[in-house]
This record gives structure tokens, sequence and C-alpha cells, in this order.
């Protein structure tokens, strides 16, 4: 991330009195990530009124009309949700403009210090005393008091980021149609959380984690065999792309085997030919970005690993353990 400037610039006001919010970030991903952060979702009023255009994050800090803890609703929202919004926006970006999971959590997580002066944070726009995390039922981390906008309005941007916005993007419309889970606090204990990062998931669709259960259902189903010096793996991927553009797969040094592609099933609607159907059930992996994280008995070789896709939608690879010396006794 060296070279990165971080810059939120709050243009003179015109002569219509609009204060305007520039960008100043170098990086394209990074601009991309808070862009949308800030443009997409804003604190959850108590006094929202539903008839009106919810203002976003950006628009609230241009306004300087900050809110205090005594005007934020009880709402939480899943940070998976605040990824899956970001990967839907993006769905149609060039992929080198996407950021992995790991990137995204030192964006959620991290405090403003000397050491990423240059790195915009999501605490920026949404301050950890106004919106702690908290964990439900040890599964999701949940986020206190954010609202997702589905019609952003970004009158308050910079002509120019909304144009470079548009450029990387590809989009000409703001307006999503995504149904994103924001529930009230209920009596359910929350554990509150520090700043480590979560466990490897087993699946994740679009920056999802996806339950086990969920997930055998799917896509990901897998199965590993050993010889005295090799591991064998293969792994279900129903309605994956096959083409290396979209699908890789990295094996560490430690067994740990990260399967990245994109899938194109589970779509709401199905054009054949002059005919479009609509789909009753939604069983199969949704579409989009999708990771599958498992581990090896033990440690490997990774220059020693081959894989093949066949068109039966397994992914088969195979890599050398990492044998341990045996002292010869005389």
């Amino acid at each position: 991330m060296s070279g990165t400037v971080r810059e939120l610039v709050f243009a003179e006001k015109s002569e219509q009195e609009k204060v305007l919010i520039s960008l100043d970030i170098e990086d394209d991903k990074l601009f991309l990530l808070h862009f949308i952060i800030g443009n997409y979702f804003r604190p959850d009023l108590h006094d929202d009124d539903g008839n009106k255009r919810k203002q976003s994050a950006f628009q609230i800090q241009a306004s300087s009309n900050l809110p205090t803890k005594e005007e934020l609703s009880a709402s939480l929202m899943k940070r998976a949700e605040l990824e899956r919004v970001y990967y839907y926006v993006l769905r149609n970006a060039d992929p080198s403009l996407v950021f992995n999971r790991k990137v995204l959590s030192r964006y959620f997580n991290e405090k403003r210090n000397a050491s990423n002066v240059d790195f915009p944070l999501f605490r920026d726009l949404y301050p950890l005393k106004l919106h702690p995390e908290s964990r439900i039922r040890n599964q999701y981390k949940l986020i206190k008091s954010i609202v997702f906008i589905n019609d952003p309005d970004t009158s308050c941007m910079r002509e120019d980021c909304v144009d470079r916005f548009k450029l990387l993007t590809g989009l000409q419309s703001f307006t999503l149609s995504l149904n994103i889970d924001v529930t009230e606090v209920d009596d359910e204990p929350l554990e509150t959380l520090g700043n480590h990062d979560e466990s490897e998931p087993t699946l994740e669709v679009n920056g999802v984690i996806i339950a086990d259960a969920q997930a055998e259902q799917m896509m990901g189903l897998m199965d590993i065999g050993e010889c005295a010096d090799a591991y064998l793996f293969r792994v279900s991927l129903p309605g994956v792309k096959r083409d290396e553009r979209h699908f890789s797969c990295e094996v560490e040094d430690s067994g740990r085997v990260l399967v990245r592609g994109v899938t194109t099933t589970g779509e709401k609607q199905v054009h054949r030919y002059s005919q479009v159907f609509k789909m009753k059930t939604h069983n199969l992996c949704p579409p989009g970005h999708f990771s599958v994280s498992f581990h090896l008995p033990g440690p490997v070789h990774p220059q020693e690993f081959t894989g093949s896709f066949g068109t039966d939608g397994i992914f088969e690879g195979t890599v050398m353990k990492k044998l341990q010396k045996q002292t010869v006794l005389p």
C-alpha cells in the first residue's frame, strides 16, 4: 500500500452553499472500497423518515451534523453484508480492482495510528464508540447502528470522484437491488469483539461466510487421501468457471489449501434462447466470487503441487509431503 495517499477533502462552499467531498486516494482499489462504504451505508437513526431519501455517511460528514449515541437505533448489521455490497458493486469490474478478504479485514479492524496514516479505514466513517462490534452465537460479526442505502444520493461527491467510480466499475446507475439483513437487538447475549481476525471459513461466497451445513448442500464437498509421500484432494465445484483467469488454487507450506473462483449458478432468472425462467428454488451456490479453504493433514511442498479441473466439476490436486528428516543411528 506504499505510495497511497489518504485524504478526505471538503471543498469550499459553492454559490449554492453545498459542501462537496473529494476522495484524494491514488490507489484505485482503496478509492473504490472507501467510496462504496461511505455512499451505500449510513448511521441508522431513530427518527429516519421512511419517505425521505437517506443521507449517506459522506453526506453526514459533509454536513458536520454527526449523530450522537442517543440518536442511533439499536439495529445490527452483519459485517459480511457490508462485504457483500462491496463485492456486488464490483461484480463486473476488473478482478485486479477487488481486495481479498485479508485486506478487507484490515480495513474494518484497524485503528488509526501513525503506521497507517495513508490507509483509509472503516472507523474514519463509523467511530467504534458509536458503532461497536459484537458476535452472536459465535457465528457472525455484527456492527451496531448502520443501515444500507440501495439508491444513494452522491450529490455530495465531487464530479471527478463520481466519474472515476463509474469508469472503474462500469456502472452508470448507483441503484442496487439487494436485500440486506438488519435486525433489532434482542435478548440474545452478544460477545464483544477485539481486533483479532476471524478464523478461515469453510466456504465464502461474495465475502459472506456460509455455514458448514449450507456448504454441504451447495459446493465445497471434498475428499482427502494420502500415500507415503503425497496428499491427494478432490473438491466438488459445480457451476464454477474453469477459465484460469477466474480460477486459482493456492497451497501453503502448512498444508492450507485455498481455492478461489467464480460460480454462475443460483441466479434468480435464467435466460435460455428466447425464454426467461424465474427460478423457484435456490439450492445451488449463489453467483459471484467464492473461496473454499481447508487444511491437509500435514505440511507440504507448495512448489511440488499439480492440479486439474475436470469437466465433471471436480478439481483434483496432488502435493508432495514435507517429510521430516530421519537420523540413522549407527
